[in-house]
């Protein structure tokens, strides 16, 4: 009897480690910092996010946003990555990803980008004409300005 007991225990436990860790990640996303009272309210409808970093990263995504969000490449025209922020360079094209999220999505990012705090949302156009949400550091630039 015991013996059953546990080939059951060691077959169930695992699935719910996934399943408790898939709602977490989907559902109750605790592991974001609280959406600063300074965010920006988001648009309605689905909007364009073009990553040039951690965003580019589809693991990073997923866990953030808490779905698969398919992302394909795009540009920046005007613009070069420094450290964590972008600065004015009008003869580089910055290459990227672009990604659609709903309004409750990007609120999740605004979370993890600590949107009002520490980065900023701003809508640029990319390469191709489209308009898309770009996160840029506030104040500072430089090493100074991502530190906590």
């Amino acid at each position: 009897m015991m013996d059953v007991m546990s080939r059951t225990l060691i077959f169930l436990l695992p699935l719910l480690v996934v399943l408790a860790g898939w709602l977490l990640i989907t559902r109750a996303p605790v592991y974001l910092p609280r959406l600063d009272p300074q965010a920006p309210p988001p648009p309605d409808g689905p909007s364009l996010v073009y990553g040039f970093a951690t965003l580019t990263n589809p693991v990073v995504r997923f866990v953030v946003v808490g779905r698969h969000v398919p992302a394909e490449p795009a540009q920046l025209r005007g613009w070069q990555r420094h450290r964590r922020d972008l600065r004015d360079a009008p003869d580089m094209v910055l290459d990227g990803v672009v990604f659609e999220v709903t309004p409750e999505e990007l609120i999740r990012l605004d979370r993890y980008e600590q949107t009002g705090r520490k980065y900023r949302r701003d809508k640029l156009v990319l390469e191709d004409g489209r308009m898309a949400w770009v996160y840029r550091l506030i104040g500072q630039s430089g090493i100074e300005a991502v530190q906590d």
